[in-house]
């Protein structure tokens, strides 16, 4: 059933625990390729973005909460 589906009354709803706690992935990247560490700040964050639709559109999209990179600066 979808968030925010109604029920008819006497329909039964099966409710189930999660089957265990979240996982929060992080980690960081760098690089030392000459025409990647020119890129900026806008165009890294575009490709994160990139990543994190891919995520949620390949086959285990169904099985993230939420995604989100943050591009930061040195």
């Amino acid at each position: 059933m979808s968030p925010g589906a109604r029920t008819a009354p006497d329909e039964e709803v099966t409710i189930t625990p999660v089957s265990g706690p979240p996982v929060t992935i992080s980690g960081s990247l760098s690089t030392t390729n000459i025409i990647m560490a020119s890129w900026s700040r806008a165009m890294w964050q575009s490709v994160a973005n990139r990543a994190i639709r891919m995520l949620a559109s390949g086959p285990l999209g169904s099985h993230f909460f939420s995604a989100v990179a943050i591009v930061g600066g040195n």
